[in-house]
């Protein structure tokens, strides 16, 4: 069987593209490939659980110490001078090849367009490479379009997101046959407990991508209406300070009641009871992964129509799409589930056991899995050429093959032991 890197983006479970791929890994190691995972050392976040999380299923995990994991003007900001994040891009490609090498890799896979390393490493040990995109190139994601040439050049294999974004990148990736996939998520799946009112509910992170202000919007015109002015408005999950801010402010102003926040929950589902319907607004998103939550804990859920959900959408057909940016649409949606909503919770029940049967991880990851099966054919890429020019800095070159033998050397003691 094969042994697989993954190069993640972040060292962290507070995104989409790490969750699903942790996914995809678990049912590869599992089914008899080896897998090894590499991914930034954070200075902001404590990676103890997500190291954890691996460890437990017998996964190595490498983190790499870096200033910038991704391109210079991915979204992220950029820190040091040009000189040290030039010699940081480089001791993070040398130590991926080194690791390559220990484990004796046999494909590399980079999750999400946002990093170039696993591709130089790869392309230098002459190994093939796999890129997985989550993100629509538009807004702060729209830089990568400019890099679709280098990633062509040095991917034997592209593979998107299902749906509206696969359709993008086909025809931006000319030369390239671009692959699909659904990101999949661990369903936290419970019975809903017994609720006492109807009440809107919106699950996720408050941020300005997350739009939650257009569904306050909506609440505010909703309530105007004495028929709706007890409803509850419940988000779930933790915030972005200043869009919090712009939030209360707009509450305050409109002197809105009725309003919870409850910060972040290690289960969201848990407060989300049998009498809620589901709202998600954002303006953005690279695949409406807690739409899919909602639908398949049964729940009646509305949704905007970004690229991201309508990529979710075309996969489950499920649900009330609503124009984003269209208030008064949203409200009509709501004010329509609010009263048919036992109509409207049976359909969504009925519709839970189609979906939970159809999204498994064998059925989601289809076509990478089938490719991963095959012989590896690997196209040389020119860049091979410069190894020493991408991944060397004085000085630096044995202390880094020394640390890395080290590291494999105790997961591998450590994988004894378990």
């Amino acid at each position: 069987m094969k042994t697989i890197m993954f190069v993640s983006p972040t060292g962290t479970f507070d995104n989409g593209a790490e969750i699903s791929i942790y996914h995809l890994m678990s049912y590869l190691q599992k089914n008899g490939y080896k897998v090894v995972n590499v991914a930034p050392k954070s200075t902001m976040n404590n990676q103890t659980d997500y190291m954890k999380r691996f460890s437990d299923i017998g996964i190595d995990v490498h983190l790499i110490p870096t200033i910038k994991w991704w391109w210079e003007d991915a979204p992220g900001g950029i820190a040091g001078l040009p000189a040290q994040r030039a010699a940081s891009f480089r001791d993070s490609i040398n130590q991926i090849i080194h690791l390559i090498n220990a484990y004796h890799i046999d494909l590399v896979i980079t999750n999400t367009v946002n990093m170039y390393e696993g591709m130089v490493a790869a392309a230098c040990t002459e190994i093939p490479h796999y890129t997985l995109i989550h993100e629509f190139p538009e807004g702060e994601f729209a830089y990568y379009l400019d890099k679709i040439d280098f990633v062509e050049e040095n991917s034997d294999r592209i593979f998107s997101v299902d749906g509206q974004l696969k359709t993008v990148l086909t025809q931006k990736f000319v030369n390239s046959d671009v692959g699909g996939f659904t990101p999949y998520t661990e369903l936290k799946t419970s019975i809903l407990k017994k609720g006492n009112q109807h009440r809107i509910v919106s699950v996720g992170r408050l941020t300005e991508r997350k739009n939650q202000l257009e569904l306050l919007y909506a609440f505010q015109k909703l309530t105007s209406n004495s028929m709706y002015k007890d409803i509850e408005l419940v988000f779930i999950g933790p915030w972005d300070s200043e869009y919090k801010k712009l939030c209360d402010s707009y509450i305050n102003e409109y002197n809105l009641k009725n309003i919870l926040f409850c910060g972040e929950q290690k289960n969201p589902w848990s407060l989300v009871t049998d009498k809620d319907i589901c709202v998600f607004p954002s303006a953005l998103e690279t695949y409406g992964l807690v739409y899919v939550e909602s639908i398949l804990n049964g729940i009646p859920t509305i949704f905007s129509d970004n690229p991201g959900h309508l990529s979710a959408y075309q996969r489950f057909e499920f649900g009330t799409l609503y124009p984003s940016g269209n208030i008064d649409v949203l409200v009509n949606s709501i004010e329509n589930q609010l009263n048919h909503f036992d109509e409207e919770k049976k359909a969504a029940e009925e519709y839970m056991l189609v979906g939970r049967e159809r999204y498994q991880i064998k059925n989601v990851y289809s076509e990478i899995i089938k490719e991963i099966e095959m012989p590896q054919k690997v196209k040389l890429k020119s860049i091979r050429h410069l190894q020493n020019l991408l991944s060397l800095n004085e000085g630096k070159s044995k202390l880094a093959r020394l640390e890395t033998k080290v590291r494999v050397g105790l997961q591998k003691l450590k994988n004894r032991k378990r």
